[in-house]
């Protein structure tokens, strides 16, 4: 569910945040107001032509709630019936390993291979504190190119506050570089995945 444009003015962050904002004759104005440059580790957040950027107003930042939650790969709703938005973060551990035993231990955990090598893995996800009902998740792993080589859904019903999953794969690692293994989380059916936890796969 996307939340609303007027969302932005929800969040505001003091200047001595992890926000920096510099004068508006760097950045420009938006409707009136500064523009503010925002990095999220060392990284520079872009704004498309139909969201509002950071800017500043009466000595603080404020940008879209969306740009917080990504970043701390948390979930957001929208309660438009009571204009109120609400963030969640579960606790998502993953571990990836090449073996697992008949009781679940975890044996082999890796996080390098080499690059050309096929390779037969299992994924463990450990989830709790997750105090808002969601529709389904999605393990996938992710090529150093941006593309999804490998993807598995699961539907959830009802509420599930905290469980463990395993899912296996078989990937070729064929780019050098990192590939990524991500766990989404579906909180409206229909509705776009958000990222909640993120381990890296080195390629050599």
């Amino acid at each position: 569910m996307k939340v609303p444009r007027l969302l932005t003015l929800v969040l505001s962050l003091s200047l001595f945040g992890t926000a920096g904002a510099v004068a508006s004759s760097l950045w420009g104005d938006y409707e009136g107001f500064a523009k503010a440059r925002v990095l999220i580790n060392d990284a520079e957040q872009s704004f498309s032509e139909n969201e509002a950027p950071a800017f500043l107003i009466k000595g603080s930042t404020v940008f879209p709630v969306r740009v917080l939650s990504d970043s701390l790969q948390a979930l957001v709703k929208w309660d438009d019936a009571n204009k109120t938005v609400a963030i969640y973060k579960p606790n998502v551990h993953m571990f990836v390993a090449k073996k697992i035993s008949n009781d679940y231990s975890i044996e082999q955990p890796f996080g390098k291979v080499k690059k050309g090598d096929s390779l037969e893995f299992a994924v463990v996800a450990q989830v709790d504190s997750l105090t808002t009902p969601i529709t389904a998740f999605k393990l996938s792993i992710v090529s150093p190119s941006g593309e999804e080589v490998q993807v598995h859904e699961k539907p959830v019903v009802g509420q599930r506050e905290s469980f463990w999953y395993t899912w296996p794969f078989d990937v070729a690692f064929e780019e050098a570089g990192s590939y990524k293994v991500k766990f989404a989380i579906q909180t409206d059916e229909g509705g776009a995945y958000s990222v909640v936890s993120e381990k890296t796969i080195a390629s050599e």
